[in-house]
């Protein structure tokens, strides 16, 4: 039998305001990358050796981004970008629809440094805005 697929709508997004409490992020059209953990491998290749050796590094949850209707009178927008011109680490907090809220570890918390913002301007649309992020350290899932 196949996994129970899991709905993306109703998915948030929100990020730690300067008083630490969370702001959810509005106009999130997709997010990727998310969770695209990979180790580096650490060359222990000695002259004894007869063939390259490794041993694994620390493992990287690595970089992701976010698409979204741009519109800085979001709070959770304005957070953002605020993060990004100070270039400081916020802690961020995604949750997922839960297939059973008993038992889905469906929420993920973790510290997210903002890296950049740009927003796109086209004729016959809305603001579209693109954010790349980068986790430091681990994402807890509860």
């Amino acid at each position: 039998m196949a996994a129970p697929a899991i709905l993306t709508q109703g998915t948030t997004f929100s990020i730690d305001d300067d008083a630490g409490s969370p702001v959810v992020i509005n106009g999130i059209q997709s997010m990727t990358g998310l969770g695209s953990t990979q180790a580096n491998k650490i060359d222990v290749t000695t002259l004894q050796s007869t063939r390259k050796e490794y041993r694994m590094g620390l493992a990287d949850w690595g970089d992701f981004s976010l698409s979204f209707i741009w519109n800085l009178d979001d709070l959770g927008q304005a957070e953002m970008l605020e993060a990004c011109d100070a270039q400081s680490t916020r802690t961020f907090i995604i949750t997922l629809p839960a297939t059973d809220p008993v038992f889905t570890k469906n929420v993920g918390t973790m510290e997210v440094m903002v890296l950049n913002m740009q927003v796109d301007v086209a004729a016959d649309g809305v603001l579209q805005g693109t954010a790349n992020l980068a986790v430091t350290g681990d994402i807890v899932w509860s």
